[in-house]
């Protein structure tokens, strides 16, 4: 088992734009609503419905009008957007056969101080947590994991570890689940979303991991794994992205580039909130946008970007009012 981890954080004070969470698209919204609230601690911080008109011009001609949900963990930034598609897709961006597939977003990573009691919680509920549960070594100390199969195929992961470690992870350790910890993103190629996370947001890689180990191979379906993760953000005490490669032969998993496309469902994306919107559309070439009311930002310019990987990142900018 190779094992090697290293830390970083960002000291700037008042970032140029920062990860809210994960954009889902919900074929059912009351479904995602009561699993992000009951599970996870969130609560509905407000809801917006989009026209025709204004939704295709960030989703695509396919999107049609869509309600978008916000929810939000007590307390701190971060949290969820739920869109709900009037033109609801038959399709999934990812099923249980291509979880390890590459260039989509996968899992919605959560830190959970009380490991087994959080577990037992999600399933006196109701929801199946993945038997299959991994139990590795970092720097940092020993980590378990285990995953929650939800609507539409979003996935959930339970994150259990050394508080000391956790307490320089994730803002809120005092709850049966943190805010959202990290989304793991597999890819291809992670240079070149570096270099445009780099230029785009001002982001940097703020941490560094590596996976070898049975139970996590297990976890993910496959026999023997060599994870790598580059995670990158403003800081690792707020949501970052994870870059990561699997190190799988070319003949397992393939590449979801382009399947990330509303209104198909599923974690279509990653929401994005910038202080400086006007700079953040500059710098990634971005020209159009719609400007709406979305509760609880309040007036507000949405623009859909498209990194390298192709996976929408939603950015919501605020609009000056006299």
């Amino acid at each position: 088992m190779a094992l090697a981890a290293s830390g970083g954080s960002s000291t700037s004070a008042s970032p140029p734009a920062r990860l809210f969470g994960p954009l889902i698209s919900a074929g059912d919204l009351d479904a995602h609503v009561r699993l992000f609230t009951d599970v996870f601690g969130m609560v509905e911080a407000g809801r917006t419905r989009l026209g025709r008109d204004s939704s295709q011009a960030l989703f695509g001609a396919d999107a049609g009008a869509v309600v978008l949900v916000v929810l939000q963990t007590p307390g701190v930034h971060a949290g969820a957007l739920l869109a709900r598609f009037d033109a609801v897709s038959a399709e999934t961006i990812r099923t249980y056969a291509s979880r390890v597939d590459r260039d989509a977003l996968k899992v919605i990573d959560f830190y959970a101080p009380d490991y087994e009691a959080a577990l037992s919680h999600a399933r006196r509920l109701g929801y199946e947590v993945v038997e299959a549960q991994a139990e590795y070594e970092l720097d940092g100390g020993t980590f378990r994991e285990a995953h929650l199969w939800g609507p539409d195929h979003v996935v959930t992961a339970f994150l259990g570890g050394p508080a000391s470690f956790f307490a320089d992870f994730a803002q809120v350790t005092d709850r049966l689940v943190s805010e959202v910890q990290s989304i793991s993103a597999p890819v291809s190629q992670a240079q070149p979303v570096i270099d445009y996370y780099r230029a785009v947001f001002g982001w940097d890689v703020v941490y560094e991991y590596a996976i070898d180990d049975p139970s996590f191979a297990a976890l993910v379906g496959v026999d023997e794994l060599k994870l790598r993760s580059r995670n990158v953000g403003v800081s690792t005490r707020e949501p970052y992205l994870g870059l990561i490669d699997y190190g799988l032969p070319d003949h397992v998993g393939g590449s979801l580039k382009g399947r990330c496309v509303a209104p198909r469902r599923g974690l279509l994306g990653a929401v994005i909130t910038a202080t400086d919107g006007d700079g953040v559309l500059a710098r990634a070439g971005v020209a159009a946008s719609v400007e709406v009311d979305v509760a609880p930002f309040g007036r507000v310019r949405l623009a859909l970007l498209q990194p390298p990987h192709e996976v929408p990142h939603l950015v919501v900018s605020p609009i000056a009012t006299s």
